[in-house]
This record gives structure tokens, C-alpha cells and sequence, in this order.
């Protein structure tokens, strides 16, 4: 592990940032419990939220300078249409995969009756919109919110089986940590959902993983360090140890060895508490290897501007961004900081800011600084390809702009970059 550069604290800078009580919530635990913030002269307080609605809306106002978010939440808070706008500078990627489609065990079943393929998201889809019609009325599932990876890759999903399958499903805003209660009390007949909470519904016989966000698309940024732009602008030189910090964290938690350790952190009351413990009689702990969830391994940290513009092409798509330009989403992604970042420890980064999403079905590499970088696959759902649009081209999300710019992919090979 590359360790940070020991500093002095500095008396009285203190940033607050806030979490959801979710596994992907590591980077930022560890870096306090192991002393990565304080080595990098920062006094970081973590405040727990209860929902990714309640963290948005404490940024919104300041009570918190920033902290773990979904994938989509600052492109929807910097760039919203529908409400005032809160800028948030996104440096790096937290985390990648680790949510779970799961369903009840009535859903389930039904699924399996009907001997489905239950390796193949389109067939699943497909059946599940045809068990929707022949009750005659929607199967109610939840996603964390609307504007969270979990919600558009469960919608992509749906989308798979046809163009009316939307009809057949409701799709509920449910917090992670309510997400039990919900399937208990039958509000919700399946749901998307980070972890440790499909591993527990598991573990309490509630419901059955179904797909991995990972079979919609390979390794998406999942969590992100979110910070407020006139915070970061006020605190450059700070960001940049914020950043080295959750480096360093991420590269610990993606060694095996770290994750006995890891489990005693998270079962703090401050932190993930007694659910954790909870999965020590779990096969498989705190990782379920169905998700695929890691944190460093092939560039995961680096903030690719092509997969902020299909996060953004998607919320478009579902009515939830207007138009977005190159130049709107490069005021929100910033390679350029993690650059900065990783280059103080030695960590080299791709020289291109993009590339096509959905070519790669295995690990590839691209140029970097210094040599080769290996960069994780990245396939989407249908064998589709996104390409990123040059700067200073509005993208509408329309359907006929998607289909101009999308299309099914005919191979995997490698490439350099757009």
C-alpha cells in the first residue's frame, strides 16, 4: 500500500462529510479509523444519514461539505433543472459495483416455475413482465431513489424486455435501511440495493439475488467522493489530501487480508453496526462474490467522463436531467484532480479522459504517463455501445438521439481512447 505523506494537523480545518451506512461507505471509515485522514493533515468528522435524500438535502444547505454519493447524485444536484442548483465536483470513484437485484421468494419462485434462465437478465425481464400482465396488475419493486445507479439499472433492466414493460412495474423509493422492513411487511415485492442489505435479505430467508448491477453494466462507478464546489474551490490543497487519503483507503480495502479487520471496524454503532455482525453465519461475509464489488483494483478510482455521460444520458432519458453538454459535465467530473492526486503517490492514470462504454467484456489497457493501465471491462446489458460525444455537443436523451448514438456492440477489442 502506497502510504500517505505524514503532516502536521492543521488547528482547526474540519470538513464533515457524510454516509449512508452501506459496505461501499469503507473507503471513507477506514480512512478515518486507520489514521489516513489525520496522516494527510485533515480532522474529518463522518456524519451517518439515514437516507441518500437526507445527505443530498444537508449538502444542499451546507450542515455537511460533501461526501460518499451515488454515481448520478452530483450530476442530478450540479446540473438540475427542476430545482436550484447545488455545484458538486466529483474527484474520484469511491467504489464500483456491489448492488443486487433481488426478489422476494413468491417473485422468485414464479420465476423459477416458469423455468426461466435465470442467467439472463433480458430472459428474467422478459418473464417478469409477463407474470406482470397475466396477474393484471404491476409488480411493485424499489430502488433507493430515483436519482441513484440502483434506480437506472434496474430501469435498463426492465427496458430490456420491450418498450411497454415500464406499464407493468412500479418502482418505489425505499431507504437501504428500510429495505427489510419493507419485504417483511410485503410493501415491496423486490428491490435494487447495495450491499450489505441483499446479503441479509438473503440471510433472514426474505428474498433471492436474482442479478448483480454488474450483468446491466460491468464495474459502473457505484459511489463517488462528492464534494461542494465552492468548498473544494476554497480548499484546493486540502481536496487534494481528501483525495490521497481515500486513495490509500481504497487500496487497503481491496486486499483480503484487510477484511477481518474491516468487519470489526464496520460493526461500530457508528458506522454499519449490528447488520454486520449479522452476516458473521452469512457463506460469504461481508463480500458476496455474485456483486463483484472492489474499490481500487483496474483504475476504479478514476472518474471517466464517458461514464458520467451515460449516467447523465440515462437520467435524461427518464425525464430527470434537460440537455447536457461536454462542457456542463467536465464542471462536475474532474480527471484532472485525480490526476493530481494519484500522481503524488505513484499511482499512474490513463491519459484520456474517455473511452467507448460497453467495447470491453474483459480487462484491457490503455496508455498512461508512465506505461500501461490496466482498466476493468465495462460491458453493457444488450451488448450496447456508448459513445462519448465530442465537447460542445448538447446530448437531449431523446430516444432518437440514443439511438444515434448507441449501438450493439460486434466485438471487445482494445483501443486507446476517444
Amino acid at each position: 500500500m502506497v502510504h500517505p505523506t505524514p503532516l502536521h494537523r492543521h488547528p482547526g480545518f474540519h470538513v464533515r462529510l457524510g454516509f449512508v451506512p452501506l459496505l461501499d461507505s469503507a473507503p471513507l471509515i477506514v480512512a478515518r479509523e486507520l489514521g489516513l485522514f489525520d496522516a494527510e493533515g485533515l480532522d474529518v468528522e463522518l456524519v451517518r444519514e439515514g437516507s441518500w435524500a437526507s445527505l443530498r438535502d444537508k449538502v444542499t444547505f451546507g450542515l455537511i461539505d460533501g461526501g460518499h454519493m451515488l454515481a448520478p447524485m452530483p450530476l442530478s444536484m450540479s446540473l438540475a433543472s427542476d430545482r436550484p442548483k447545488v455545484p458538486v465536483v466529483v474527484g474520484m470513484v469511491l467504489s464500483r459495483n456491489g448492488n443486487g437485484i433481488t426478489l422476494g421468494n413468491r417473485l422468485f419462485g414464479d420465476l423459477l416455475h416458469a423455468a426461466t434462465n435465470l442467467d439472463n437478465p433480458i430472459a428474467t425481464a422478459r418473464e417478469l413482465i409477463g407474470l406482470a400482465k397475466h396477474r393484471g396488475k404491476p409488480i411493485r419493486l424499489a430502488s433507493v431513489a430515483p436519482w441513484s445507479s440502483h434506480d437506472l439499472q434496474l430501469r435498463d433492466w426492465l427496458a430490456s424486455a420491450g418498450p411497454d414493460a415500464e406499464h407493468h412495474i412500479q418502482i418505489i423509493p425505499v431507504s437501504p435501511i428500510q429495505m427489510v422492513d419493507a419485504f417483511r411487511s410485503n410493501a415491496i415485492e423486490g428491490c435494487c440495493v447495495g450491499e450489505p442489505w441483499n446479503s441479509l435479505l438473503e440471510y433472514e430467508d426474505l428474498g433471492h439475488i436474482l442479478h448483480s448491477g454488474h450483468q446491466i453494466w460491468q464495474n459502473a462507478p457505484e459511489k463517488v467522493l462528492g464534494m461542494r464546489a465552492d468548498w473544494m474551490s476554497q480548499h484546493g490543497v486540502m481536496y487534494r489530501h481528501l483525495l490521497r487519503a481515500l486513495l490509500a483507503a481504497c487500496q487497503w480495502l481491496d486486499n483480503p487480508h484487510n477484511h477481518r479487520l474491516l468487519r470489526k471496524i464496520l460493526a461500530k454503532p457508528e458506522y454499519l453496526g449490528e447488520q454486520i455482525n449479522v452476516l458473521d453465519n452469512h457463506p460469504y461475509s461481508l463480500f458476496h462474490p455474485r456483486l463483484e464489488q472492489h474499490f481500487f483494483r483496474h483504475s476504479a478510482n478514476f472518474p471517466w467522463l464517458s461514464q458520467a455521460h451515460w449516467l447523465a444520458s440515462r437520467l435524461t432519458l427518464r425525464g430527470q436531467l434537460g440537455p447536457v453538454s461536454g462542457e456542463m459535465l467536465r464542471q462536475v467530473v474532474r480527471p484532472d484532480l485525480f490526476r493530481d492526486a494519484a500522481a503524488s503517490m505513484g499511482i499512474d492514470t490513463p491519459v484520456v479522459d474517455s473511452k467507448t462504454e460497453g467495447q470491453h467484456q474483459c480487462p484491457f489497457t490503455l496508455s498512461g504517463h508512465y506505461g500501461p493501465v490496466d482498466v476493468a471491462s465495462d460491458r453493457l446489458l444488450g451488448e450496447h455501445l456508448h459513445d462519448w460525444m465530442a465537447d460542445n455537443h448538447d446530448y437531449s436523451g431523446s430516444p432518437n438521439n440514443e439511438a444515434s448514438r448507441t449501438k450493439t456492440a460486434t466485438g471487445n477489442g482494445s483501443e486507446q481512447g476517444n
